[in-house]
């Protein structure tokens, strides 16, 4: 599996092309999607989240830093 990290677009459609079509070689392939989405979903979930209690946070001490200024 560590040399399938540095594969480039084309030696990925080389290995999963026509010729090296099978149903395990699909079904890898597809394991290894569906993890990676699962795991970058989890993750981009919890920026999603923390992004707009960052923005009110940056509202709240901006306001109180330079809500008194005449």
């Amino acid at each position: 599996m560590e040399e399938d990290k540095d594969l480039s677009f084309d030696e990925w459609k080389t290995k999963f092309g026509d010729e090296a079509k099978s149903r395990e070689a699909s079904a890898e392939l597809t394991a290894k999607f569906m993890f990676a989405m699962s795991y970058y979903h989890d993750r981009m979930r919890l920026h999603i989240m923390l992004h707009p209690l960052f923005f009110l946070a940056g509202f709240v001490i901006a306001f109180v830093a330079f809500g008194e200024v005449k």
